[in-house]
């Protein structure tokens, strides 16, 4: 017998017994109790037993001819068509029942994504969500798995801004482009992308060779704000200080210079 099939019936439910009687009786009916029991593999000692489930599961009827029993099946399509709107409804009832229970979750959690495809399919699935704002800094690799899906969000209003190391094509979108220097392009070779939707969730990837990638995800509000802090603020840095000149090294305090040291030189370079 197909156990392909008895694997599927034994999903909707039937037991292994259930199951092999359908199908016997599908491929020769109407029959006793007792041909059954041979067609099907099931034992004699079982075959009126799982006849009467599967007569009320409405898969067989039972026939009543000259004194004698027999069983056929109602046909298949009949049968699951009429499976198929009983679930419908269930579901329907539940989703109703249910729903009124469900208090809102109060759980932070992180998603950890492996592999180049998945990130780049999870960030197409952010922006394709987004309603009103798209912050994401990439490199410029990184650029053309996403531009078709930045254009559709510019299309449909929302604003996007992109922050990256070299010129990009976004007609509608603003691109900034920071000038960084090799040193510190070096320190984050591997960061492919960080992206922020709505102020509501981020995702942040790295490639650490050119076949593996991993990224997180995640909705925490701090982290969200702290990632959007970082694309709007951070990397206006080194313009900002150039600004500044010698002042800057006389507003930023002795002890936390060091966090600014690469932008300093930098500048101290340029002049």
């Amino acid at each position: 017998m197909n156990d392909s099939l008895i694997n599927k019936l034994v999903k909707l439910g039937f037991s292994e017994y259930e199951a092999k009687s359908y199908i016997a009786l599908l491929r020769k009916s109407p029959v006793s109790g007792y041909e059954l029991a041979k067609q099907s593999g099931v034992p004699r000692s079982m075959i009126y037993e799982v006849m009467g489930k599967l007569t009320a599961r409405g898969a067989a009827m039972l026939l009543r001819t000259g004194g004698s029993t027999k069983y056929a099946p109602i046909p298949a399509e009949e049968f699951l068509d009429q499976l198929h709107q009983e679930h419908q409804t269930l579901v329907a009832s539940l989703k109703e029942d249910l729903s009124p229970l469900a208090s809102a979750p109060d759980l932070d959690y992180v998603w950890n994504i492996e592999g180049h495809e998945n990130i780049i399919a999870r960030a197409r699935e952010m922006i394709e969500q987004a309603q009103n704002q798209t912050y994401l800094a990439l490199r410029p690799a990184t650029f053309p798995d996403l531009q078709p899906t930045l254009k559709e969000a510019i299309r449909r209003g929302v604003r996007v801004v992109v922050y990256t190391t070299e010129t990009l094509e976004l007609s509608g979108g603003q691109v900034v482009v920071a000038h960084v220097s090799e040193e510190t392009l070096s320190q984050v070779e591997g960061l492919g992308l960080i992206l922020v939707i709505d102020g509501k969730e981020v995702l942040v990837g790295e490639w650490l060779t050119a076949t593996q990638a991993r990224a997180s995800w995640t909705s925490t509000p701090l982290l969200v704000f702290i990632a959007e802090h970082h694309l709007r603020t951070d990397l206006y840095l080194p313009q900002l200080l150039a600004l500044l000149g010698d002042q800057a090294l006389e507003i930023i305090q002795e002890e936390d210079r060091e966090l600014f040291a690469r932008a300093l030189e930098s500048n101290i370079q340029s002049q």
